[in-house]
């Protein structure tokens, strides 16, 4: 499955395993920000008790990093990882340090801090530039990725089509999230959390919606809807 997604990650790969064997992380890395190895995934935090692999770019990171480093409580092990920025944020924050970024992102979180009640999050950035796919396998294990094509290497994630994703597709040339193409197989929808638990439940909940930002934003500025069309159409 990792090796499928080669094309996206040229410059190195990893694999990470939880010592309790509920949970296995791959990562293809593109280095963009930090080209060292101390910034190679799946990142484990100090206690090895959380795990994290990234794909994508935070604009903001280093303002976020010099809050956390603020703090005094993190060991810093990179000069400037956006990845370590992202760790250490969810050891601080939990799941609600996502509110904090800017940027493009699909993130997925191994957390086992609670040894008892380990949980999985899997985050898509606000407007859902980074592509985050899920499923479940006829055994009951869940699947993540950034293409499709790699839960389908899978040997129990069947490649049968939603005939009612191909028809949305057919009309509006777009499958509404959380649909896709292959029955069983899930987008994230953009600016949203999808969670399992250790029971095997997932639950879906959203952390960011366009419309109350756009008219905090409004409020700002001291615009009304009308001067806001007016200033894109012209721009």
């Amino acid at each position: 499955m990792r090796d499928t997604l080669a094309h996206r990650g040229p410059d190195g790969h990893g694999l990470w395993a939880s010592t309790d064997q509920r949970a296995t992380l791959g990562h293809r890395r593109l280095s963009i920000i930090d080209l060292s190895t101390a910034a190679a995934q799946p990142m484990l935090n100090a206690a090895g008790t959380v795990a994290l692999t990234f794909n994508g770019e935070i604009y903001n990171h280093m303002d976020v990093r010099r809050e956390l480093e603020a703090l005094g409580k993190y060991e810093w092990r990179t000069d400037h990882s956006d990845t370590e920025m992202l760790l250490h944020a969810y050891e601080e924050w939990g799941v609600d340090c996502v509110k904090k970024f800017y940027g493009m992102f699909a993130i997925g979180v191994y957390d086992a801090r609670q040894a008892e009640r380990p949980v999985l999050h899997l985050i898509r950035d606000r407007v859902g530039i980074k592509p985050l796919y899920f499923t479940k396998t006829s055994r009951g294990e869940w699947l993540f990725a950034s293409e499709i094509r790699a839960l389908l290497k899978h040997p129990h994630v069947s490649a049968e089509m939603d005939r009612t994703a191909f028809w949305h597709y057919l009309t509006f040339i777009v499958t509404p999230a959380p649909m896709t193409l292959f029955r069983g197989i899930f987008k994230i929808p953009a600016g949203h959390i999808v969670s399992v638990d250790h029971t095997g439940r997932a639950t879906s909940r959203q952390y960011w919606d366009c419309k109350p930002s756009a008219a905090a934003t409004l409020s700002e500025k001291d615009l009304s809807e009308d001067d806001a069309v007016a200033e894109l159409t012209r721009l």
